[in-house]
């Protein structure tokens, strides 16, 4: 059952990736050229267009907590390896591993928790953004969208790093190697 779930999983997040993939480069495309618009627009035609920096904005807050998940999801954050460089063992760093995503988790859930608490209460509250008039709820949903991927990743992180430390445990030699 718990392979089972694995798998289906498994699709479901190789879909995901790729949809976040597409979604990610399209709005570096879209920032790129709305910013080279605006620039041309403003300082060689004098004549610049309202509202293309909110929208800007809008598409680069997006694509930074996408990528947060991304990064979340592949474990390719920014890390320092000293406590790493103290376990010389398979097992010990299979353990620092599992650790490191856990208090990834709390920091992650953390994050969802203050994330949703302030999504909720803009939403509630309806209110704009000062240009387009457009419901701020839509830049700051990204945060809760990106704490709440980071939050999922995580755990998958700490269950699958856990799953390895156990199996070294039973291992033959205790994953001493």
């Amino acid at each position: 059952m718990w392979e089972t779930f694995k798998a289906a999983m498994g699709a479901v997040d190789k879909a995901f990736e790729k949809c976040a993939s597409v979604l990610i480069i399209t709005g570096a495309i879209i920032v790129t050229l709305t910013v080279v618009i605006q620039v041309v627009l403003r300082y060689v035609l004098k004549l610049p267009l309202f509202g293309l920096e909110e929208f800007s904005r809008l598409i680069a807050v997006w694509i930074y907590f996408l990528g947060a998940y991304y990064g979340t999801r592949d474990d390719s954050h920014v890390q320092g390896d000293v406590a790493a460089r103290l376990f010389t063992t398979a097992r010990s760093q299979s353990i620092l591993k599992t650790v490191t995503w856990a208090l990834s988790l709390l920091a992650c859930a953390l994050f969802l928790y203050h994330a949703g608490t302030y999504s909720f209460w803009l939403y509630g509250t309806g209110e704009r953004t000062t240009g387009l008039w457009w419901p701020r709820i839509y830049t700051v949903g990204s945060m809760f969208v990106g704490a709440l991927l980071m939050t999922i990743y995580s755990l998958a992180n700490v269950v699958k790093h856990l799953e390895i430390t156990m199996a070294m445990a039973a291992g033959p030699a205790g994953g001493e190697s």
